[in-house]
């Protein structure tokens, strides 16, 4: 059985081994002859057929060759004849090299012209075999591409030796297989976006060639893949094209192009892309129509990323086609605006996702590396690369993080802490456990800081965008529960870092943007005890750099204690203590644009890279190194340029050299020296960098050489070292650009990261779609926080993936909603009090009506209503988010809610309320019964903003800096501004503001004693009305109630802002009132007044009653009679001007008629003598004296000593106003 065994295997090594040996090219075996062994006969004829090519020669390929091609088709290639010369210039095999180019290979085919200096042909390898090309193949070595191809591409490179006049190239060489592994052009695609081309992603040379070509092509049948018009070739000599005649090296890759293909646009060129150029495009095709972009090549998309995905690498108009259909109608307009070019603006202007986003989108600027937490292990000889999981997407696994965007890595023992954009995870490598600690809803995570006592740690502080945040660390490692951290609440804080401090409390320094920050103190229970603010020297140096810090570091410099800051304009240095001294910064590095006033200082550092746009003085990172942390001797700062150190005793910096990275054949140095982390172990300097990580061995005195370590791919912002039994775990974060690169961006899914969320609307709407697990996420966080507990956690978010699927409520919403925003209809509500109908945050229940309409607040049945909703959760119907109104009354849903209340004595859940978003009709409703509806209420709150925006200026002369101070109006209180006057009083119970009611607003409270109708009386004669002569505001809505004497009320009370009021001095003059205006007022008046108003004057109009007589002139000549119990004047009855109050046979109307015209309140065209009152029947009338031609009356006589002693109208209480007898 065993001897089978061995027979069986014995057999398939042999012919495994001829099978493998078949793909060598043919190899000439050498022989020698010594000439004593002869009969001196002459050398035997080499050349028989006197072609040019040894007999050896061809006999070594006279054989047949026959086989069978991939569909079927039998092949047969003809050997050599020695005797047939005709078969030098033949190409058997169809690879556009004749026998005689094949024989000469590497020499051009005139080797066998006389003359030519030579070697032997063929070529040697390492071994001493001689290999030559193969007329019967045409791939002698194997390696996909045609021997032609390959000389053609040789030539191309510059391969030809003109010296040696052989061809050399290593990328194209026809007897070296080696090549079909290479991509010279690097147009690979990195499917798995590991860093890592592997040789399955290169888009290779042979791969290149054959593109297009039926799977069934087969050379020596078809001929070479490309396309030809014999006898002549192209004139153009460039890529793609294939010239011949007298310029052309290879005169036979025309006759051997393929008879069997089309071209959609060109002859006599290669149809596969160019495997020089990583982007091939050569033509364009729309659908419409057809045209050649030679000489300009390419659609900004790299062939290999194309070929993988389908697209056609030589059509440059496919770049902007959106075959899967992911873009997104911004507009909702219902069509998609297609990206008309490659421009960014096009592309950010067209709602389709073209592929060329897509390319761009997976591109991310190069950083195309999957983000997250990476590891490597030095000092082992496996790959030992690995990834931690997302806990999403891995829930089961030992080690995994919350999210992929890691801010920070801490390292004690075995237990990594990793600080990421929404929360904490913390994984053990001794207990092979991980936990994850999400933030609430909002709070953003930028930097971390272990908290020791000693060497015992206790807590671990977090810069948030609320400020520090301290978590308690237990015995075993993990942290405290979330409930149990402490928060300062203070300024958003984007780096910390401890102080040397001596002190019983930590001190934590936090700096953020616009020079805010604080220094915090940590007690050794892990409570924020005391939080100062860091100097003003320190503060207002980064506010005059404009600087945005990244990165704090206290150590000694020259025996001083000195804080240092990284920013993103250069290295701050400040000499203290605590950072709360006065101190003076000093800017050791610093570049700006900017006019900061402070002097740019880069000459010391390594300057950029040509075509780099970064700022020279930005600091990444910076590290303090040292023997002991007690004592640094230098400062390691990375900038865009390099790695740098600043030397700490001399205060020098040094940088290149031994610091920096050459490089390599396949990453350039300007990348490696990108610098974004750095990390020190003692022994060696680990460097993050733009692309990837690399060492220095050596420590802070010295170092020596870059080290062969295995690198972390991605643009590596955090740096830790795990070290554990002498083996170093080096742990890095490779940082998302713009995008996260989780999944691949797919130009043929319309979900590439299969999260649910179309590609288009994730990119339009500040999504990663690449991230599959952003869908769960809440941007926005406009969740609901159902319990109100205040722990900030929100027990049913509204997140991503639920704001996609949102479809519209009502015929003028929409389907979805923002992600990015809130408030997506900006009605004031959140998208989940919306959706969900829960509106207790938005809601004032604490304020109610009663039954009878009666306004009661901070009652029991307040706080019970309070309770009742949370409990019932469920009271009201949701609203449209997409829609700002969603009941179409004219009042956005948000002031709706906001101003509704609910009606009842006990709140049940199923209380009408006085303004519902779901009901239309409370447009028109009135609960506070001011006379201004609800909806002119919510119009009055527009009318506010317009003249805030200074709208009104021009048209009401109101400077928008008092509007600030104008009142809300509220539809639950009866004056809004409180000035004591109604609302809709002072509107005119109108929802809008004329231009021609200025001087009186529901909102002004500032225009009580204003008289935007000029009425009251002159009382001094001097011609103008005087505050304490006007009939103003106030007066003319309180007069409804009230009568007045000087600065009170007829029955002593002050009246208010210290007014006083002359108009009231004579209606006692014949008796005390027994009446108000009002209460004598005609009911055909007070019938058209609501009840909140009944009884006052109109504001807006100088004769409320309409009698001819204005409001001031008939209360100051009015006078109580006892014996009628009536008023003799009454500005709300227009009975009156039929009276003679001093029967001195002129009425009432005729007395103040008498007014010059030019000066009548009234009617300008109506005085007195010429109209005069008389009586038809029963009734009064006005009638005109026919014989009186004149407009002129009686005051228009009278000269200014009259004037100043009765004024200018007669007096209704004197029978001889001018006193003439």
């Amino acid at each position: 059985m065993r001897r089978s065994q061995s027979t069986l295997l014995t057999t398939v090594a042999v012919v495994v081994s001829l099978l493998f040996m078949s793909q060598f090219p043919v190899i000439s075996p050498v022989s020698n002859a010594h000439p004593d062994t002869t009969n001196f006969e002459e050398p035997p004829t080499t050349d028989s057929d006197g072609d040019g090519i040894p007999d050896v020669h061809e006999n070594i390929f006279s054989e047949w060759i026959n086989f069978t091609a991939v569909d079927g088709r039998s092949v047969s290639m003809a050997g050599m004849d020695k005797n047939y010369s005709a078969d030098a210039f033949i190409d058997i095999d169809k690879d556009g090299l004749n026998a005689t180019e094949e024989y000469c290979w590497p020499y051009p085919a005139t080797c066998t012209d006389p003359g030519f200096s030579r070697g032997l042909t063929g070529v040697v390898d390492g071994e001493g075999v001689r290999s030559y090309l193969d007329p019967r193949k045409s791939d002698t070595d194997g390696d996909g591409m045609p021997d032609g191809y390959e000389a053609y591409m040789c030539l191309r490179i510059g391969g030809f030796d003109l010296i040696s006049q052989k061809f050399e190239c290593r990328d194209f060489d026809p007897l070296n297989a080696t090549d079909m592994d290479e991509d010279p052009d690097n147009d690979g695609f990195d499917v798995n976006r590991d860093g890592i081309l592997s040789m399955t992603e290169l888009y290779t040379s042979s791969e290149e060639y054959l593109y297009g070509a039926p799977q069934n092509h087969t050379n020596e049948l078809d001929g070479l893949w490309c396309i030809a018009t014999p006898p002549e070739g192209s004139i153009l000599t460039n890529w793609p094209y294939i010239p011949t005649g007298a310029n052309a090296t290879f005169q036979n890759l025309i006759s051997a192009c393929a008879t069997n293909t089309t071209s959609e646009i060109g002859v006599d060129m290669w149809l596969g892309t160019d495997p020089l150029l990583e982007d091939s495009d050569r033509y364009n095709w729309d659908g419409f129509a057809l045209r050649n972009t030679y000489p300009s090549f390419g659609d900004g998309i790299p062939d290999g990323w194309e070929v993988h995905f389908g697209l056609d690498p030589l059509n440059r108009s496919s770049a902007l086609f959106d075959g899967d259909y992911d873009g997104w109608d911004a507009n909702r307009d219902g069509v998609l605006s297609p990206d008309v070019s490659r421009t960014p603006t096009a592309l950010k202007l067209g709602e389709q996702l073209s592929n060329l986003q897509e390319y761009l989108i997976y591109d991310d600027d190069g950083n195309n590396v999957i983000a997250g937490l990476k590891s490597v292990s030095y000092f082992t000889d496996e790959t030992s690369l690995e990834h931690y999981p997302i806990t999403f997407a891995d829930p089961d696994s030992e080690h995994s993080i919350l999210h992929h965007d890691v801010r920070g890595i801490e390292i004690v023992d075995s237990v990594v802490y990793v600080t990421t954009k929404y929360g904490l995870s913390i994984l053990d490598f001794q207990t092979m456990s991980s936990e994850d600690i999400w933030m609430p809803q909002g709070v953003e995570l930028y930097d971390s800081e272990l908290i020791f006592d000693g060497d015992q740690l206790y807590a671990i502080s977090l810069a948030s965008s609320i400020g520090l945040g301290v978590a308690r660390i237990q015995v075993d490692g993990f942290a405290d529960s979330l409930s149990t951290w402490e928060w300062s609440y203070t300024d958003e804080i984007h780096s910390i870092s401890s102080l040397e401090i001596t002190s019983s409390n930590a001190h934590i320094i936090g700096l953020g943007g616009n020079g805010t920050g604080n220094i915090f103190e940590i007690s050794n229970a892990g409570s924020i005890v005391a939080t100062h603010t860091v100097s003003e020297s320190i503060s207002n140096s980064l506010v005059q750099a404009n600087a945005s810090v990244s990165d704090i570091e206290h150590g000694l410099m020259d025996g001083e204690l000195t804080l240092f800051v990284g920013t993103n304009v250069g290295l701050m240095l400040v000499k203290t203590d605590s950072a709360r001294d006065v101190s003076s910064p000093e800017w050791r590095v610093f570049f700006s644009v900017e006019n900061t006033s402070i002097e740019n200082s880069i000459s010391e550092i390594r300057a950029l890279s040509t075509g780099s746009a970064s700022n020279p003085a930005e600091i990444r990172d910076i590290v303090l190194d040292g023997p002991a942390s007690s004592s640094p001797q230098v400062l390691w700062f990375g900038t865009p340029s390099g790695l740098h150190q600043l030397k700490l005793n001399d205060n020098v910096i040094i940088h290149s050299g031994l610091l920096e990275n050459p490089g390599s054949d396949t990453i350039p140095s300007r990348e490696l020296n990108d610098i974004h982390s750095i990390h020190s172990t003692g022994e060696e300097i680990i460097v993050g960098s733009v692309h990837g990580t690399w060492s220095l061995s050596g420590d802070y005195s010295n170092v020596y050489q870059i080290m062969q370590q295995e690198s972390i791919p991605g643009e590596i912002t955090e740096l830790a070292v795990m070290e554990i039994n002498g083996n170093k775990t080096v742990f890095g974060s490779s940082t998302p650009g713009e995008f996260s690169n989780l999944e691949l961006m797919d130009p043929g899914s319309n979900d590439s990261d299969g999260d649910g969320i179309p590609d288009g609307w994730e990119l339009g709407n500040g999504m990663d779609p690449t991230d599959p697990w952003d869908s769960q996420l809440d941007f926005d966080i406009d969740g609901i926080d159902l319990d109100q507990s205040g722990d900030g956690i929100l027990e049913r978010l509204w997140t991503n993936i639920d704001e996609y699927q949102y479809q519209a409520r009502t015929t003028d919403g929409y389907n979805s909603t923002n992600p990015q925003v809130g408030d997506t209809d900006g009605d004031g509500l959140g998208d989940g009090e919306e959706y969900f109908g829960f509106f207790y945050e938005s809601s004032n229940l604490w304020c109610h009506y009663t039954i009878q309409m009666e306004y009661v607040c901070d009652d029991a049945a307040g706080q019970s209503a309070n309770a009742t909703y949370l409990a019932v959760s469920s009271v009201d119907l949701g609203t449209d988010p997409t829609n700002h109104d969603s009941d179409g009354d004219g009042m956005p849903d948000g002031w709706e809610i906001e101003n509704r209340r609910w009606v009842g004595s006990t709140f049940t859940g199923g209380n009408n309320w006085t303004l519902d978003p779901n009901r239309a009709e409370d447009a028109n409703w009135d609960a506070d019964q001011d006379g201004l509806l609800n909806l002119c209420e919510y119009k009055w709150s527009l009318v506010r903003l317009q003249a805030i925006e200074g709208l009104l200026l021009e048209t009401h002369g109101e400077d928008p800096s008092f509007a600030v101070n104008w009142s809300i109006p509220d539809p639950n209180n009866v004056d809004s501004d409180g000035d004591s006057l109604p609302d809709g009083w002072e509107a005119i119970y109108s929802c809008s503001w004329d231009s021609s009611r200025v001087g009186i607003n529901p909102l002004n409270g500032s225009d009580a004693f204003k008289n935007p109708d000029g009425d009251g009386y002159d009382i001094n004669h001097d011609g103008e009305i005087q505050q304490n002569e006007a009939f103003v505001n106030w007066l003319e809505f309180h007069v409804r109630s009230d009568l007045f004497d000087f600065n009170q009320t007829f029955d002593g009370v002050s009246l208010p802002d210290g007014f006083t009021t002359d108009l009231f001095e004579n209606i006692s003059f014949l008796g005390i009132p027994q009446a108000t205006f009002a209460e004598r007022a005609a009911g055909s008046l007070l019938s058209s007044q609501l009840k909140i108003s009944s009884g006052s004057c109109d504001p807006l109009d100088t004769d409320t009653d309409d009698d001819g007589m204005p409001d001031g002139w008939e209360i100051w000549f009015a006078r109580w009679n006892l014996l009628e119990d009536d008023w003799t004047l009454n500005p709300l009855q227009p009975s009156d001007r039929w009276e003679d109050a001093d029967d001195d046979g002129m009425t009432n109307w005729e007395e103040y008629n008498s007014i010059s015209p030019e000066f009548s309140e009234t009617d300008k065209n109506r005085t007195s003598p010429k109209w005069f009152v008389t009586t038809i029947g029963s009734a009064y009338a006005f009638q005109a004296w026919a014989g009186v031609l004149t407009d002129t009356s009686f005051g228009s006589f009278i000269n200014d000593t009259q004037v100043n002693l009765t004024g200018r109208t007669a007096d209704p209480n004197n029978i001889d106003t001018d006193g003439d007898g």
